[in-house]
């Protein structure tokens, strides 16, 4: 196993532990009957955060942006998603 795939393994265990988490909080908000707001942020961040790491991997593997652009680019996506995360963790007032 060469360095690329190693990279390769680590970002699809990073989209399916944030495509669960993700899901997971889908649920609960669907479930919910207060505080539901709250999950479904949650649920977006989580799925933000995972979708950075597809986004990188494709714009490098297939759309051949250098490799600085494209994890820039998971960076603001990252943002986005932590910002959504903290947004969730304040609406829920703990």
């Amino acid at each position: 196993m060469n360095l690329h795939d190693a990279l390769v393994a680590v970002r699809l265990g990073v989209v399916a532990v944030g495509g669960v988490a993700s899901l997971w909080s889908l649920r609960l908000g669907l479930h919910s009957t207060r505080g539901r707001w709250t999950y479904f942020l949650l649920a977006m961040g989580l799925g933000l955060v995972a979708l950075g790491a597809v986004v990188e991997g494709i714009l490098f593997e297939f759309a051949g942006w250098d490799l600085v652009a494209a994890h820039t680019t998971e960076s603001v996506v990252g943002i986005a998603g932590f910002s959504a995360i903290l947004l969730s963790i304040l609406r829920s007032r703990v």
